[in-house]
């Protein structure tokens, strides 16, 4: 059913691969008939002719396959000639070593095997081959990793039991329902994303995404973001989340962010120093405008009232900024910086690119020091200023100090 849900929204051809995930090691006793020890993985893209995957480089490879050394590194042998390839009378040629000694391909088990490369090839990289034990060979040198494989079943990429002591590490006793292993999560980031990426989690759960993206910047030195969506679901009341003071998953998720950012950053100390464990929490809630403010045409005389204010009862500051940010298609994740100017407060989003203050009593004088600054846009309360010739001389002080600055008002 997943399948085909996802053929139906990325549709068939961007179906790239399933992978094959040992979830449990042992056990199952009291399985009926087989003991279930793996889960699939399913692999899409948004368009497959732009997938590129990185190579696993944590693969373990089996030294006695490199037992030789020179100076690009560790290498093995494998022979010019082979039995197990087509057979063509063109790849039967005599090559000589430098001493002289002509070799030709051998008959391996009653078959006559040939070159792997033409005449051409052997020509031009002639220095490559290797004259060893009246054969001819060729170097294979240990790669930075292999390409990634379906069947995740090495005991790196974690067990569900090994997702309960990631949590068990952060939390203590606390028990989670299926979290995934870390491990897991971070093989799929560093085989799919570049170390500037965002990576998102639609379904967050207990934040394992997070900490994975957090251990992997640590490990590559990435700048990584992450992105996690999750509902806040209540948690059992008989669960040892609640129990612990958790009331819905979302909460646990925010506090693993925090303990596993700390834990991290503290193992990471030398080489990660500048590890950014930092994060923002969003909630989706209803406009901080009133109802008024955007239909107009269901205003009566008796809600023109609403129109002194059109900001929402109870909605703060920053309440007001992120909705800005929204508005003005501003990055969420931007440094957020907060001044006193004449005693009002003001917030400078990545320096200089915005500046927003949503104080009530707003004078001129506060807004020609804050024009000083130059901001790129300058962001007010329609409620906030002293007097309506403050508001209507705001735009001509920004004219004269900062001409380039956008001005706008909520």
């Amino acid at each position: 059913n997943l399948k085909r849900l996802c053929d139906e929204v990325f549709g068939e051809a961007n179906f790239v691969a399933e992978f094959i995930w040992k979830k449990k090691q042992g056990g199952g006793n009291d399985s009926r008939y087989i003991v279930g020890e793996h889960e699939e993985i399913i692999c899409y893209s948004k368009n497959l002719s732009h997938v590129n995957f990185f190579l696993d480089k944590n693969h373990e490879l089996d030294d006695a396959l490199y037992p030789f050394t020179d100076e690009k590194g560790e290498y093995g042998l494998v022979t010019l000639d082979k039995s197990s390839i087509r057979f063509s009378e063109s790849l039967v040629f005599e090559i000589k070593s430098p001493d002289g000694v002509s070799h030709m391909p051998r008959v391996i088990k009653g078959k006559q095997s040939c070159w792997r490369w033409g005449r051409d090839k052997v020509l031009k990289d002639y220095e490559q081959l290797v004259f060893k034990n009246n054969n001819v060979y060729t170097k294979y040198y240990r790669p930075e990793g292999v390409i990634p494989k379906s069947l995740l079943i090495d005991s790196r990429f974690g067990r569900t039991e090994t997702g309960k002591d990631d949590l068990k590490k952060l939390f203590g006793n606390m028990d989670f329902s299926y979290p995934k292993p870390v491990s897991l999560i971070s093989h799929f980031i560093s085989i799919t994303t570049h170390e500037n990426d965002i990576i998102l989690d639609f379904f967050a759960g207990s934040a394992t995404t997070a900490q994975a993206v957090i251990q992997l910047n640590a490990t590559d030195r990435g700048k990584r973001k992450f992105v996690l969506v999750q509902i806040p679901e209540s948690c059992d009341e008989k669960s040892e989340a609640f129990k612990a003071g958790y009331q819905n998953i979302a909460d646990i998720g925010k506090q693993r962010v925090r303990l596993a950012g700390e834990a991290i950053k503290k193992e990471s100390e030398v080489t990660a120093p500048d590890l950014d464990i930092g994060f923002r929490v969003l909630k989706i809630d209803s406009s901080n405008m009133k109802e008024v403010f955007y239909t107009p045409d269901a205003v009566s005389q008796d809600l023109l009232s609403d129109q002194v204010n059109n900001i929402r009862e109870g909605r703060t500051s920053e309440d007001l900024l992120f909705q800005v940010l929204l508005d003005w298609g501003v990055d969420l994740a931007l440094p957020i910086a907060q001044e006193k100017i004449a005693g009002k407060t003001v917030y400078f989003v990545d320096g200089n690119a915005l500046a927003a203050c949503f104080e009530e009593g707003v004078s001129e004088e506060f807004v020609k020091l804050l024009a000083k600054r130059e901001p790129l846009r300058a962001v007010f309360r329609d409620a906030g200023f002293a007097s309506d010739s403050v508001k209507i001389n705001v735009e001509q002080i920004f004219k004269l100090i900062s001409p380039a600055t956008e001005i706008k008002t909520i």
